[in-house]
Parts: structure tokens; sequence; C-alpha cells
């Protein structure tokens, strides 16, 4: 579950640099929402993660 909660950061983080790099105002804010969704995302597993242990 770690490794996915680090691969959807990382796939955040370049969505988040291809929405800066955008020219195209759609691509950029579609990149951005998907930031977005998937540090949600990574957040949700770490909860989850977190309500394991304890």
């Amino acid at each position: 579950m770690k490794a996915s909660a680090e691969k959807l950061r990382a796939e955040a983080d370049y969505a988040e640099q291809i929405a800066r790099s955008a020219t195209a105002v759609q691509k950029r804010e579609l990149y951005q929402r998907l930031a977005i969704h998937f540090r949600q995302l990574a957040g949700e597993i770490e909860k989850l993660m977190a309500d394991r242990t304890e």
C-alpha cells in the first residue's frame, strides 16, 4: 500500500509539472485536476494504513 501511495504522489508531481508547462488552458486545468485527484487518493491510502496500525 505504501508503494501505491508513493506512486500516486509521484504521478501528482508529474501532472503538476505538465500543468505548469501547458500552454492550453484546458490542458493545464485537466492536469491540475489530475494532480489534486492523485494526491487525494494517496492521502486516502495513507489514512487507511494509519488506521490499520492503531
